[in-house]
């Protein structure tokens, strides 16, 4: 059987859970399906309220806003870090700049969904960014994909996948040959 988007939708909307999170390691799709699923969400390609992630090689990640382009660094590459593959350092003013106002205006505009492309380590030692996202989850749908790490290696990421109104697909319980369509 070939897994689709379809497929991993009715899963979600039958479980009656609110939040939908897509965890998985490295190059097993998550991104794909992000993408696919917010195709779905959105009507006629509009853009959702959320947070889009780029990674620039050897500089550091930046974080944009959905629908105003801000953006600012949220991780700054650091080549000291590398050896061990960690080589990012979280650089907090890009969540209070661009971060903290993306979800607070997305609380503020009622709309059904608020969409991030990756939460991860460098949001882990962000409280009020945290904060923010929590209250958002009060009153919104958020989707994202989840960064996938060691069971207690980062605390915020647990406690995001362990809620009980959160449907967790992790992509690592199917073969990557099962999907797409």
């Amino acid at each position: 059987m070939k897994l689709t988007v379809e497929y991993f939708w009715k899963q979600y909307t039958d479980s009656g859970k609110k939040h939908l999170f897509i965890t998985g390691w490295r190059g097993k799709g998550k991104t794909t399906l992000f993408n696919r699923l917010i195709a779905k969400i959105a009507s006629d390609g509009e853009a959702l309220p959320g947070l889009f992630s780029v990674y620039i090689p050897k500089t550091g990640v930046m974080l944009r806003n959905n629908i105003t382009k801000d953006e600012a660094a949220v991780g700054i590459y650091c080549p000291q870090k590398a050896e061990i593959g960690k080589n990012m350092i979280p650089h907090s003013d890009g969540f209070y700049t661009v971060g903290i106002p993306a979800v607070t205006a997305a609380v503020q505009s009622g709309s059904k969904w608020f969409t991030m492309d990756e939460i991860g380590f460098l949001e882990s030692n962000e409280k009020q960014f945290q904060q923010a996202l929590f209250k958002l989850m009060e009153s919104q749908k958020l989707i994202a994909v989840v960064r996938k790490t060691e069971k207690g290696a980062v605390p915020f990421i647990d406690e995001i996948l362990s809620r009980k109104d959160a449907f967790v697909i992790d992509l690592d319980d199917y073969d990557n040959d099962d999907y797409w369509d």
